[in-house]
């Protein structure tokens, strides 16, 4: 059985069907699935994502700490594999992601370097 690869503006797939099936037919099925989940999308307004958002972090949105730790989880990656590749201890980042250490700007451009963003975020 072959696999069935499409392009959707939510996802590119590729998927090897369980039975014999008519591929063009699951590829329609999983083409109008996905329209339709686009269909049903809600839009929230940017200024209530903010507010949800504040309100879920507290007085740690917006900090260092807390882009530190977006960045690090967006990597998918653990404190101990990202404390591995810049050469710190795991207790220190987390205490960079709690706030409660200072990220310097030589420490904060190896940690966008391995993250892939900007390091004005951690300063």
């Amino acid at each position: 059985m072959r696999k069935i690869k499409l392009h959707h503006p939510l996802a590119d797939i590729q998927i090897k069907p369980l039975a014999a099936q008519q591929p063009m037919a699951l590829k329609l099925f999983i083409l109008r699935a996905l329209d339709d989940y686009i269909a049903e999308e809600d839009t929230v307004s940017l200024d209530e994502i903010r507010k949800r958002m504040k309100k879920r972090h507290g007085d740690a949105f917006h900090t260092p700490g807390y882009y530190l730790r977006i960045y690090r989880n967006r990597a998918d990656l653990t404190q101990v594999a990202l404390a591995k590749k810049i050469n710190i201890k795991q207790h220190h980042l987390s205490e960079m992601e709690h706030n409660k250490r200072g990220i310097g700007k030589e420490l904060a451009k190896k940690l966008a370097a391995v993250l892939n963003c900007d390091y004005h975020k951690f300063l």
